[in-house]
């Protein structure tokens, strides 16, 4: 299953000029001119027993003016770490190109759009479409200043996601933080302002139902933005909504429910959060939780009937978010800012009193959203299906964009007729660490290697097409290749990946014609016998020449039993899943 992981990093201005009108506001973004919490995440990523993925790094200035200092400093973060990971470092500039490269195949401005790294919501946007040129089957996000403790995250997090469990297939997981103290609530206390607005006692009540209960695995109200795996049937299919300043993580999974797709809480799935402190006034903290509720139930009010999607309520986030997207929202609003307010009075503090009494106003008069954000938001998830189709069409052309980010990507120059020259002990060597030859002498083995022939493949060459003529065998010596068919779209459907000592190429024993296509996943060495060679083999030696076609039909026959195997479990869930639509 090929899987990138996703980190959003956040740089502001120098500490003593960190913040002007204008800036795009995060939570708690780096000061240019410090190191930030990045280093030691990547750090974390060091004890993973899985490193079978690809990292992307999304750099997330606050302003155009630190662009190159910020890509200039992430980079020497990730090359100092070393993580030993294929790493991209995407940027402003590599997004740039890609929308240059938009405008000139007709896309629309209105897609083009979506083409955004400012805000959380955009930010997470790119977290997908980045996932979607490195072609992944699954995206995992997480953010820079978690940490990994687990060796086995990966494996985790890879357990369930596009399996049927519970008689649906899982196309979202979400996993959860765990505090300073290694427990999964909020480190924070709770105040007499709070009486109203009990979010983090409403947090806690879910985080009890749904994280510390069994089963391990569980529908869920919440998910965490840096603790979330997404399927590409699902990120294809729905966006994050632009129109969210904050929540998008739980906004995202409310719009997934609207499209039948359900997240699963898995409750062995965790990182450690250690966010800097936080730098913003309690009245402004309360004030973005309120234009996010308000917009969410906004949203769920505004729904009406569509075709393939379903209708969701304020109850099927219970008891968290679902509990401040009721109609009692505004009662909430108001007790719990009149008491703010006070609470700032009584401190001598008029003008963090004044903004409490503020929010109440713009609760009622600008957090309500001027437009129907139901129908905006079906407007920006038609966009993202045009967007995914231009990823699809033109995915070379992308590819090769993106792959200006890749920190690591080795130099994959090399001279054909190095392979022309590679010497028969070697070949025989490469042989001899097979298990399929161990029953092989030298004598036989060199006769076998005399016929066969090395090549080198770049990462995304072809091996071979569907319908071309071919009639070689194949032997992986040194790195990885997929097998694949094409659906309508244009998208790769895997039937297989290969490693080192795997075989492809035993089909043309009864077909000459290749039925799928074999492209290399990155640099690839394949040790190549053509047919012609092996039945000369049979004449001249029976005896070897049929013991190494015996190794051929053996590998044969066990891909066919596999996808017999594969049909038949296809065919009961397909007609399992026919009777349940019923």
């Amino acid at each position: 299953m090929r899987t990138v992981v996703v980190i959003p990093t956040y740089w502001g201005r120098k500490r003593e000029n960190f913040f002007q009108e204008g800036d795009i506001v995060y939570d708690h973004p780096t000061p240019i001119d410090m190191d930030g919490t990045l280093s030691r995440m990547l750090e974390s990523m060091k004890i993973l027993n899985k490193k079978d993925f690809k990292l992307v790094i999304l750099v997330c200035p606050t302003t155009k003016e630190i662009e190159r200092q910020a890509e200039a400093k992430v980079k020497k973060i990730v090359r100092e770490v070393n993580l030993d990971v294929e790493t991209y470092v995407f940027t402003k500039k590599i997004l740039r190109k890609i929308k240059k490269f938009g405008r000139k195949t007709a896309l629309k401005e209105n897609i083009l759009s979506l083409l955004n790294l400012e805000g959380y919501a955009n930010v997470r946007n790119m977290c997908l479409l980045a996932s979607q040129i490195l072609n992944a089957d699954i995206s995992i996000f997480l953010d820079d200043d978690e940490v990994i403790e687990n060796p086995d995250f990966i494996d985790i997090a890879q357990e369930f996601i596009g399996k049927r469990v519970y008689g649906e297939t899982v196309y979202a997981v979400a996993g959860y933080y765990l505090n300073k103290y290694g427990n999964y609530y909020d480190d924070v206390s709770m105040e007499p302002w709070m009486t109203y607005w009990n979010r983090f006692g409403s947090k806690s009540k879910a985080f009890d139902k749904i994280i510390g209960c069994e089963p391990r695995l569980k529908h869920t109200p919440f998910a965490f933005g840096g603790a979330m795996i997404i399927h590409k049937n699902l990120y294809q299919i729905v966006p994050f909504d632009p129109y969210v300043a904050r929540g998008e993580d739980i906004d995202y999974l409310i719009n997934a429910k609207m499209f039948g797709f359900n997240f699963f809480l898995d409750n062995k799935l965790n990182v450690k959060h250690l966010p800097p402190p936080k730098t913003h006034p309690v009245w402004k903290r309360t004030r973005e939780d309120i234009y996010r509720f308000v917009y969410e139930r906004a949203k769920i009010n505004s729904q009406y009937e569509v075709s393939n999607m379903r209708m969701v309520s304020a109850k099927d986030f219970y008891p968290y978010p679902g509990e401040f997207l009721t109609n009692e929202l505004e009662d909430k609003v108001f007790k719990t800012n009149l008491l703010l307010a006070l609470e700032y009075l009584s401190k001598g503090n008029v003008e963090a009193c004044q903004e409490s009494i503020k929010n109440i106003y713009l609760s009622v008069y600008e957090a309500i959203p001027k437009k129907d954000p139901f129908t905006a938001y079906r407007r920006i998830q038609k966009d993202w299906e045009k967007l995914i189709d231009f990823t699809l069409e033109h995915k070379g052309e992308l590819r090769k964009i993106v792959e200006d980010a890749n920190l690591f990507k080795m130099d994959l120059s090399f001279d054909e007729k190095h392979y022309e020259k590679i010497d028969l002990n070697e070949k025989k060597e490469i042989l001899k660490r097979m298990k399929e030859f161990k029953d092989f002498n030298d004598a036989e083995l060199e006769k076998i290697v005399q016929m066969s022939s090395i090549k080198a493949y770049k990462q995304d060459e072809y091996i071979f097409k569907e319908g071309e003529e071919d009639s070689s065998f194949y032997i992986v010596i040194r790195g990885r290749l997929r097998i694949v068919k094409y659906n309508e779209r244009n998208e790769e459907i895997v039937l297989a990946d290969l490693c080192s000592g795997g075989f492809l190429g035993e089909t043309a024993i009864v077909n000459e014609r290749h039925q799928v296509n074999a492209i290399a996943s990155e640099f690839v060495e394949l040790l190549f016998i053509e047919q012609k060679d092996l039945d000369l083999l049979i004449k001249e030696d029976a005896n070897l020449g049929n013991k190494l076609l015996f190794i051929f039909l053996e590998k044969l026959s066990k891909k066919l039993d596999k996808t017999n195997r594969l049909f038949q479990k296809n065919y009961i869930l397909g007609s399992s899943s026919l009777s349940d639509m019923g």
